[in-house]
Protein backbone atom coordinates (compact mmCIF):
# COMPACT_ATOMS: atom_id res chain seq x y z
CA UNK A 1 0.00 0.00 0.00
CA UNK A 2 1.24 3.47 -0.94
CA UNK A 3 2.26 5.51 1.96
CA UNK A 4 -0.56 8.45 2.88
CA UNK A 5 -0.21 11.93 1.32
CA UNK A 6 0.39 14.54 3.96
CA UNK A 7 -1.68 17.53 4.44
CA UNK A 8 1.25 20.32 3.18
CA UNK A 9 1.52 17.92 0.21
CA UNK A 10 -1.92 18.03 -0.37
CA UNK A 11 -2.16 21.62 -0.37
CA UNK A 12 1.68 22.35 -1.96
CA UNK A 13 -0.40 20.64 -5.23
CA UNK A 14 -3.21 23.31 -5.66
CA UNK A 15 -3.61 26.17 -7.64
CA UNK A 16 -4.15 29.75 -7.04
CA UNK A 17 -5.36 32.23 -9.58
CA UNK A 18 -5.34 35.58 -7.43
CA UNK A 19 -7.72 38.09 -8.90
CA UNK A 20 -6.33 41.65 -8.98
CA UNK A 21 -8.76 42.86 -6.41
CA UNK A 22 -9.05 41.32 -2.93
CA UNK A 23 -12.81 39.24 -2.42
CA UNK A 24 -12.36 39.74 1.64
CA UNK A 25 -12.31 43.18 2.57
CA UNK A 26 -12.97 44.96 6.34
CA UNK A 27 -16.23 46.63 7.10
CA UNK A 28 -14.00 48.59 9.20
CA UNK A 29 -10.58 48.92 10.67
CA UNK A 30 -11.44 50.49 13.66
CA UNK A 31 -13.64 47.18 14.31
CA UNK A 32 -10.84 45.31 13.81
CA UNK A 33 -8.28 47.04 15.85
CA UNK A 34 -11.14 46.27 18.83
CA UNK A 35 -11.72 43.00 18.22
CA UNK A 36 -10.36 41.14 21.32
CA UNK A 37 -9.68 37.90 20.13
CA UNK A 38 -9.12 38.35 16.78
CA UNK A 39 -10.09 34.91 15.74
CA UNK A 40 -9.79 35.48 11.87
CA UNK A 41 -6.07 34.95 12.66
CA UNK A 42 -6.19 31.79 14.24
CA UNK A 43 -8.97 29.84 12.55
CA UNK A 44 -7.45 30.51 9.01
CA UNK A 45 -5.46 27.41 7.70
CA UNK A 46 -3.76 29.44 5.01
CA UNK A 47 -2.30 32.51 7.46
CA UNK A 48 -4.44 35.01 5.17
CA UNK A 49 -4.49 37.55 7.83
CA UNK A 50 -1.88 38.58 10.49
CA UNK A 51 -2.09 41.52 12.38
CA UNK A 52 0.78 44.34 12.39
CA UNK A 53 1.01 45.42 15.54
CA UNK A 54 3.59 48.34 14.46
CA UNK A 55 0.73 49.94 12.09
CA UNK A 56 -1.93 48.30 14.02
CA UNK A 57 -3.55 47.04 11.27
CA UNK A 58 -4.61 43.89 9.95
CA UNK A 59 -3.00 42.39 7.03
CA UNK A 60 -5.05 40.73 4.48
CA UNK A 61 -3.01 38.07 2.13
CA UNK A 62 -6.27 37.07 -0.15
CA UNK A 63 -4.12 35.37 -2.72
CA UNK A 64 -3.54 32.79 -0.18
CA UNK A 65 -7.13 31.82 0.98
CA UNK A 66 -8.33 28.37 0.27
CA UNK A 67 -12.02 29.70 0.68
CA UNK A 68 -13.20 27.39 3.40
CA UNK A 69 -15.27 30.44 5.08
CA UNK A 70 -13.92 29.61 9.06
CA UNK A 71 -12.78 33.37 9.12
CA UNK A 72 -16.18 34.59 8.13
CA UNK A 73 -17.89 32.41 10.52
CA UNK A 74 -15.50 32.91 13.18
CA UNK A 75 -15.12 37.05 12.71
CA UNK A 76 -19.23 37.10 13.10
CA UNK A 77 -19.73 34.54 15.64
CA UNK A 78 -16.35 35.45 17.65
CA UNK A 79 -15.11 38.69 16.78
CA UNK A 80 -16.55 42.35 15.82
CA UNK A 81 -18.25 41.21 12.71
CA UNK A 82 -15.68 43.26 10.46
CA UNK A 83 -15.12 40.90 7.67
CA UNK A 84 -16.81 40.67 4.33
CA UNK A 85 -16.58 37.30 2.64
CA UNK A 86 -17.52 36.16 -0.95
CA UNK A 87 -16.10 34.24 -2.86
CA UNK A 88 -13.85 35.00 -5.42
CA UNK A 89 -14.87 36.60 -9.41
CA UNK A 90 -15.36 33.38 -11.82
CA UNK A 91 -11.88 31.93 -12.87
CA UNK A 92 -10.41 32.85 -9.78
CA UNK A 93 -9.43 31.57 -6.58
CA UNK A 94 -8.15 27.98 -5.51
CA UNK A 95 -8.14 24.83 -7.63
CA UNK A 96 -7.84 21.64 -5.60
CA UNK A 97 -5.88 19.24 -7.66
CA UNK A 98 -5.97 16.29 -4.30
CA UNK A 99 -9.45 16.44 -3.20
Amino acid sequence: MAGRISVSERLGADAFNSDKTSHLRLVSDDLCRSCPRKPCITVCPAQVYEWEPGQNKLLIHYENCLETGACRVACQELGNKSLVWAYPGAGHGVQYRLG
